[in-house]
């Protein structure tokens, strides 16, 4: 069979030509990231509870209405700045997997880096995990909706090459695997958050749980 040109089959985004995007869309990106960076700023600086969308604004230099078409509340706020530092740390760990690792352990260094990031701050964690699971409106589905994309999209290719190196069996679909290793590292994350499972003890269980899921143990 003939391997199809990357115009058939479709040219990565990255392939593209660039698009120059217009001065209205660059404007929106530009608000964006301020709100985002003023809302990081000051959770740090004075907590969650303590700030309020008009402070957000105010730093980012923007009007209450302008604020409210990108986040409808402070809790999508949480989730945009979860999202983009989310995405941001788990590109640069799959950039920079261990060489020649199995997928067990490739795996695990992807979690140890997420986790090392909700360990910065387990109180707002907790606040960014019950906003996820019990959504208030769509934005926040739709932020993760494109931050579990990315992730489960990188962890089916893994699982392609282990299959294709003979580590596991060829019947575990890529997809639907990548699902299940991260499902697995999710319900041990909520377990470590309500404090059933110490964080010493989280990466042990997350390689055990794994293994026994790919058929290793």
């Amino acid at each position: 069979m003939t391997a199809k040109t990357a115009t058939e089959r479709g040219a990565p985004e990255e392939a593209a030509a660039p698009v120059r995007m217009g001065r209205r869309e660059r404007n929106k990106l530009e608000k964006r990231a301020r709100i985002v960076a003023a809302a990081r700023r000051l959770f740090d600086e004075q907590g969650f509870a303590e700030t309020t969308t008009l402070q957000i604004a105010e730093a980012a230099d923007i009007g209450t209405g302008t604020l409210f078409l990108y986040a409808r509340s402070k809790e999508d706020l949480l989730v945009l700045v979860f999202k983009d530092e989310m995405m941001e740390v788990a590109l640069d760990s799959f950039q920079k997997l261990p060489v020649g690792e199995t997928l067990v352990e490739q795996a695990l260094a992807v979690f140890a880096r997420m986790i090392d990031y909700h360990a910065r701050d387990i109180d707002l964690t907790r606040l960014l995990m019950r906003e996820i699971n019990m959504p208030a409106g769509g934005e926040s589905q739709s932020a993760m909706d494109d931050l579990t994309g990315v992730i489960f999209d990188r962890f089916a290719a893994l699982v392609e090459q282990a299959r294709a190196a003979g580590q596991i069996e060829a019947r575990f679909e890529p997809q639907q695997t990548a699902r299940m290793i991260f499902a697995i590292y999710y319900f041990n994350l909520l377990r470590w958050l309500a404090g059933r499972i110490d964080r010493e003890a989280l990466l042990p269980q997350l390689r055990r749980e794994l293994g026994i899921l790919l058929a290793l143990e």
